[in-house]
């Protein structure tokens, strides 16, 4: 996809998320963290696929700006030289069109339901759930257009039921620090 000149873009999204201490192989043998990312064709991506987004994303970006001043020369009138924003977040809001075990640990905060676990208990979990979330953003003629990975802390914040009573879980998804976390467009 051509982004050096604007344009309006039609996408649909697919999430993929890989939680924090679930072993991964490639590209090589590692436990999933915020320095230890699973390469893209490594099997968790699909174990804990998220699927696909029923409602755009919404990325949400919150910054405190702070004012630099400064007297202006010769004048004594203090004015703004620059502004800086020391403090800044990334939120992805989204709402999906499928069911899985990361939305029912992620609403009812109960540790992760794995594919043998046959129960989950509700209120049983007090950390975040963490791991690496991949979203890949096609255009309308079905092509990749961006690929993020970010390392998060996930809240799913309501089990949404449409007319034909289907759940839709809402997602939020907070961007923390990694040094490995960046968007390919």
């Amino acid at each position: 996809m051509n982004q050096n000149k604007p344009s309006v873009i039609a996408t649909g999204d697919f999430l993929y998320f890989a939680p924090a201490g679930q072993a991964f192989t490639v590209p090589q043998a590692g436990v999933v963290s915020n320095v230890s990312k699973p390469g893209v064709t490594d099997p968790i991506w699909t174990t804990f696929a998220l699927g696909t987004v029923k409602k755009p994303t919404q990325d949400k970006w919150d910054g405190k700006p702070v004012k630099i001043s400064a007297p202006m020369p010769g004048t004594g009138i203090v004015v703004t030289t620059n502004i800086i924003r020391p403090t800044q977040g990334l939120q992805m809001m989204v709402e999906m069109n499928e069911l899985f075990r990361v939305a029912l640990a992620g609403f009812y905060k109960s540790p992760l339901i794995m594919l043998t676990d046959t129960a989950l208990y509700p209120l049983s979990r007090s950390d975040g759930l963490q791991g690496w979330l991949k979203r890949q953003r096609y255009d309308a003629a079905k092509g990749l257009w961006i690929t993020d990975d970010w390392w998060v802390d996930v809240d799913v914040t309501d089990l949404a039921t449409d007319e034909e009573n289907v759940i839709h879980p809402k997602f939020q998804f907070e961007w923390l620090y990694s040094p490995l976390a960046g968007t390919a467009i």
